[in-house]
């Protein structure tokens, strides 16, 4: 039976359409491209979903999860443009973000001699991987003794230009949770982000298995 079409009974769909933010010069692994940040977090995943997640979206050229340098060079493009329109907006999503204690594809490998090992965009096609010592204690990034820790977990170790972002989106100084000593094996840690209390952590202690939302984005050019 066909249903006839009247001004009072047609059925009208719109296409859902989601919240995101273009934000043009963001330099990540020594490019420079446009991307955009959306404002919806994936569902509550751990890492190894999260690469599922990543390669099943990025062969369809859609958004997904990304790294800890991904994320912080969002941040440091989104400080530097805060006299833009929208703004405010995009400070406030990345406040509310980090404070769900997003997940990442940054993975940390604590060697039990020898230098340590830092994967981002872990168990994807885009690995890629850092040497060099991460143990060691923790503090406010502006306390640390050995700064290139901090290149090698999100890209930079300028601590004054990092607490300033940190600042600007969380209203605290910026703080490096990991392990102290050296493992008696080989220990695999996830690193996330922390922002609770009077700190925005980076903590590079969290267990594979554990769960969390995750910032999506999409290099547009």
């Amino acid at each position: 039976m066909k249903i006839m079409e009247t001004a009072q009974s047609t059925i009208k769909y719109t296409p859902r359409t989601e919240g995101l933010w273009e934000i043009p010069g963001v330099i990540y692994q020594g490019e420079t491209g446009t991307y955009r940040l959306f404002e919806e977090m994936t569902p509550t995943l751990n890492q190894d979903q999260l690469a599922e997640l990543y390669t099943k979206e990025k062969q369809k050229g859609n958004h997904h999860p990304t790294d800890m340098p991904l994320v912080w060079a969002i941040a440091t493009r989104a400080y530097e443009l805060r006299d833009e329109d929208q703004s405010k907006t995009l400070q406030q999503f990345l406040r509310s973000g980090l404070r769900t204690f997003p997940n990442t594809l940054t993975r940390i490998i604590y060697n039990s001699s020898g230098e340590d090992r830092v994967i981002h965009n872990y168990g994807t096609s885009d690995e890629y991987s850092l040497q060099g010592d991460i143990v060691g204690s923790g503090g406010f990034v502006s306390e640390l003794s050995d700064k290139t820790v901090l290149e090698k977990i999100i890209g930079t170790q300028d601590t004054q230009k990092i607490n300033e972002i940190s600042q600007y989106v969380n209203g605290t100084d910026t703080y490096l949770w990991r392990l102290n000593s050296k493992p008696k094996q080989k220990d695999e840690r996830v690193a996330r982000f922390d922002a609770i209390g009077g700190r925005l952590g980076l903590d590079c202690c969290r267990h594979p298995r554990d769960e969390g939302p995750a910032f999506r984005v999409l290099r547009v050019e």
